[in-house]
């Protein structure tokens, strides 16, 4: 489980206030890890949200540091945007619909502004992450899901439903998932110092260029599980984002 610090903010336009959450603790035992780096505890990414679009007044701003003065931890006596109002923009993960928008609101982001390279890597990456939650956990679909009793009959084909249908849509946004792909590999390998753990492979293994992927992940020195999975899935020539532990 998750623990928070409520913390409190002012949009920078309107002045509204919105509350923030600090992450105090976690038990990592519980997290789970997908191959593209994203961390769920408790189906929620553990990744700081940086874009924040204010629910009063559509208004977007950039938020590198959520520390004081900036901040504040007293809470103020003034009506307050609770962190669900703006928390990656109000959307509703359980359905496709949802998950799309939040893939518009990343293109929308970067069509509307130029970034320095440490923000546009930020904004591509989690534009990475949102396609891919079109299908993430694409596994899921199978019938032994269902019949090892991992999950009811009922969750199991409203899961596989959605699913599919999410594959749908990935398929249909493949050109943009690959050219945001392209450029963000391009960014990540002229600034290494904002690259995450494996990344780079992982964007050669989601670009079919198995071969590179694995010629890279040859080079890493200590193996890990991660490691060993990755060059798995790049063998089978499997391109879709995996789960890695959880």
């Amino acid at each position: 489980m998750l623990k928070y610090d409520s913390f409190y903010f002012q949009c920078p336009h309107c002045q509204a206030w919105l509350e923030g959450r600090n992450l105090k603790a976690e038990l990592v035992n519980e997290a789970i890890l997908y191959s593209d780096g994203k961390v769920l505890n408790d189906n929620l990414i553990t990744t700081p949200q940086k874009m924040i679009l204010c629910p009063s007044c559509g208004h977007s701003f950039w938020v590198e540091h959520p520390e004081e003065p900036f901040i504040t931890y007293e809470k103020p006596e003034a009506e307050i945007y609770s962190w669900n109002t703006w928390r990656f923009f109000g959307i509703n993960f359980s359905d496709n619909k949802g998950k799309m928008a939040l893939v518009n609101h990343y293109k929308t982001f970067l069509k509307k502004s130029h970034y320095d390279p440490k923000k546009e890597i930020y904004l591509r990456r989690f534009l990475w992450w949102a396609y891919n939650d079109l299908h993430r956990n694409h596994q899921h679909i199978r019938l032994k899901y269902f019949l090892n009793g991992f999950m009811s009959y009922g969750v199991w084909r409203c899961n596989r439903r959605m699913l599919l249908e999410g594959e749908k849509l990935f398929i249909k946004n493949y050109k943009d998932f690959i050219e945001n792909l392209k450029r963000l590999l391009a960014l990540l390998e002229k600034h290494p110092e904002e690259q995450i753990d494996l990344e780079v492979p992982e964007i050669y293994r989601e670009l079919r260029q198995f071969d590179k992927a694995k010629e890279l992940l040859e080079k890493v020195g200590s193996r890990t599980h991660f490691t060993n999975e990755m060059l798995r899935h790049s063998k089978w020539k499997d391109a879709r984002v995996f789960m890695v532990t959880g």
